[in-house]
């Protein structure tokens, strides 16, 4: 797989945050306010917050949008319908609670049905195309999920 890099040119925003996957935080605001900085990071805290709601944490499937070649073998896949857990044939889990963005800005979102080989059947938001999970990111990908948002 070939890694994807994004240059962020610091010079053309006011403010950037950078979190790692450990989660270490790093803050570059060149010629921004602290003050309005920290008002902005308050906001951005207080809708994160009321989008998660009560309760813990789940956990988080696998970005599947960092694998756009990588294909998922629908045939091997398994479905946990009470999680709403589809777990790919190469091993990869997909929320299918989520509704899935492709690289058109389409909408994607399960709606219980699985094709003959078991692969979540996916519908556009504008509910004028469905096709199964791997036809999807196939055909729009890379996908990403959506997260808070409802389709």
């Amino acid at each position: 797989m070939t890694p994807r890099i994004k240059l962020v040119d610091l010079d053309e925003h006011s403010l950037v945050v950078t979190i790692d996957v450990d989660g270490v935080a790093e803050l570059h605001g060149a010629g921004m306010c602290k003050m309005r900085a920290a008002a902005i990071l308050r906001f951005v805290s207080a809708q994160l917050a009321a989008e998660h709601g009560l309760g813990p944490c789940l956990p988080q499937p696998e970005p599947q949008h960092d694998r756009p070649e990588e294909p998922l073998h629908a045939h091997g896949g398994s479905l946990d319908r009470a999680a709403r857990l589809w777990t790919d044939g190469t091993g990869h889990a997909w929320d299918l609670s989520l509704s899935w963005r492709d690289a058109t800005d389409q909408s994607w979102r399960w709606h219980g049905s699985l094709d003959r080989q078991g692969t979540p059947i996916m519908r556009s938001s504008d509910g004028s195309v469905a096709e199964p999970l791997d036809v999807v990111r196939a055909l729009w990908g890379p996908l990403a999920p959506e997260f808070g948002g409802e389709a």
